[in-house]
């Protein structure tokens, strides 16, 4: 198999990993850069805050006014020093009647004079975003390095953790009938995979077996009709004294025969194998007569159920096929105007479907009939006992 990174299981996996810590390393990156911007203001502000003070206390002699003029304040190798130092950038002095409000890029600071008017430092932020600028992208190169070592790192362990997948792969290619699926040092996920093979080929290989069985067994018993038809249409073709009606009657037996036991392997391919739930029998058996109460009534049968009740983990598909099929075969079989009764025994765990025997023949009295219902048996976990005489027929499920 060529291998593509596309389909790649383990390139998914790091990749959506990666993504995942890309978002988390942009949100972090976002949060750190305004982080760093706030701090800055912070500390461009305490800078113009301590300028002011300084100068108020050593370099202001005389009162300011509205219209004094500050540019001695920008002389002052105090401040300049401090100014050198720090994000202050295009740095106004101002006496106002009130505090300067500052505009959105610019930081402000004041202090009260002693004749009430207020001294404001107001700086811009272009120097300040210069340097938020510098640290965020240096911050960003670090993230991006630090995310291509962790896509390498988790593809590396995603390599080694999924090495049992490649062998377990391998171990299903080269299996052999017999054989069992086994990884050691694999991981639980990896056992619990291996044991769900293990479990489905067992399963199949008892499919494959029963089925051979019961194809070599239908093989068998097709023959017969088969073969007695041919017998008979070569005697019919030998001799001018053969009685037509007896040939067709004959003839006629021996399709209906056929035909049953094409019915009964039809009734198997058709079969569903499924997980067992909790099943309530009489309600199961009364949904069961709903569905079958106009075929009753067409032969002016009655059906008879018993209220007694038990329940049951089983196969919810398959059971209703099977009960369904012995319902309708004795509703079939059964003659005009007869009851069929359907007994439940709570404390006995057993279903008993029993009708007045006709003429017609039941659906699994044959070889391949019985063959069939003790397949279905074994899957739905049930024994069963078929009575018959003269005048009734009647088969007893028993649930374990």
């Amino acid at each position: 198999m060529k291998f593509s990174p596309k389909s790649s299981l383990k390139v998914k996996i790091a990749s959506l990993f990666s993504l995942l810590i890309a978002i988390a390393f942009s949100l972090n990156w976002m949060v750190a850069t305004q982080t760093i911007r706030g701090e800055k203001i912070d500390d461009l502000e305490k800078t113009l805050q301590h300028i002011l003070y300084e100068s108020s206390d050593e370099y202001i002699s005389h009162p300011l006014t509205l219209q004094s003029h500050l540019d001695f304040l920008y002389a002052v190798p105090h401040n300049q020093m401090i100014l050198d130092n720090s994000e202050a950038s295009h740095l106004r002095f101002l006496v106002s009647l009130a505090p300067y409000q500052g505009q959105k890029n610019e930081t402000t600071a004041y202090i009260k004079l002693q004749n009430a008017l207020y001294l404001n430092a107001i700086s811009d932020h272009s120097k300040l975003q210069l340097s938020v600028n510098k640290y965020s992208q240096k911050l960003l190169i670090r993230y991006l390095f630090s995310l291509l070592a962790v896509l390498l790192i988790s593809l590396y362990l995603l390599d080694y953790y999924m090495k049992p997948l490649a062998v377990l792969a391998q171990k299903t290619r080269n299996w052999n009938s017999g054989d069992e699926l086994t990884l050691e040092d694999s991981g639980r996920e990896i056992e619990e995979v291996c044991a769900a093979f293990n479990s489905l080929i067992r399963r199949l290989e008892g499919f494959r077996t029963k089925e051979t069985e019961l194809f070599k067994e239908a093989a068998h018993e097709l023959k017969t009709p088969l073969a007695l038809m041919r017998s008979r249409l070569d005697v019919y073709e030998s001799t001018d004294t053969c009685d037509k009606r007896k040939f067709t009657t004959d003839l006629g037996h021996d399709i209906q025969r056929l035909t049953n036991e094409l019915k009964n392997v039809l009734f198997l391919e058709s079969s569903d194998f499924e997980d067992p739930v909790s099943i309530n029998m009489h309600t199961a058996l009364k949904n069961i007569l709903h569905k079958v109460e106009i075929l009753a009534q067409r032969k002016k049968l009655t059906l008879h159920l018993s209220t007694k009740n038990f329940t049951a983990i089983l196969p919810e598909k398959l059971l209703h096929k099977v009960l369904i099929a012995l319902i309708e075969n004795a509703m079939t079989y059964a003659p005009q105007g007869s009851q069929i009764d359907i007994e439940i025994d709570h404390l006995k765990r057993t279903i008993l479907i029993a009708n007045d025997a006709g003429e017609e023949k039941y659906l699994f009295s044959s070889k391949i009939g019985h063959k069939i219902l003790l397949r279905l048996s074994e899957e739905l976990k049930f024994t069963y006992k078929i009575t018959e005489d003269a005048s009734r027929y009647a088969i007893t499920l028993i649930f374990s």
